[in-house]
């Protein structure tokens, strides 16, 4: 009678399963996976990292004429800019207090 019992509580969910499996909704998973996604296809992990072939990816990029490749390449300019200026201000400051100057 158990097995009968369980035998019909899962058919009763089945059509409810495959329901809601077939439902194509916008989850914050399927939204992360398709960001990582387009950036795993613009930067593969497998690929030359240097920084010459770095920045001919992104010059490739950059001179597409597809407005998202248009937003990534400002946007990873954009970090390339921040991660100079954050640099830059550490030299400055290592430099300074190499000198025994504080503010």
């Amino acid at each position: 009678m158990i097995r009968l019992t369980a035998i019909l509580a899962a058919l009763a969910l089945f059509p409810t399963a495959a329901a809601a499996q077939g439902i194509d909704i916008n989850s914050a998973a399927t939204i992360g996976a398709n960001a990582m996604g387009e950036q795993v296809r613009a930067f593969p992990a497998g690929r030359d990292n240097s920084p010459k072939a770095v920045l001919a990816r992104l010059n490739r990029l950059c001179a597409s004429d597809r407005p998202s490749d248009k937003q990534s390449c400002e946007q990873a300019w954009r970090a390339i800019n921040q991660a100079h200026a954050k640099l830059q201000a550490r030299r400055a400051a290592e430099a300074a207090a190499d000198q025994g100057v504080t503010n």
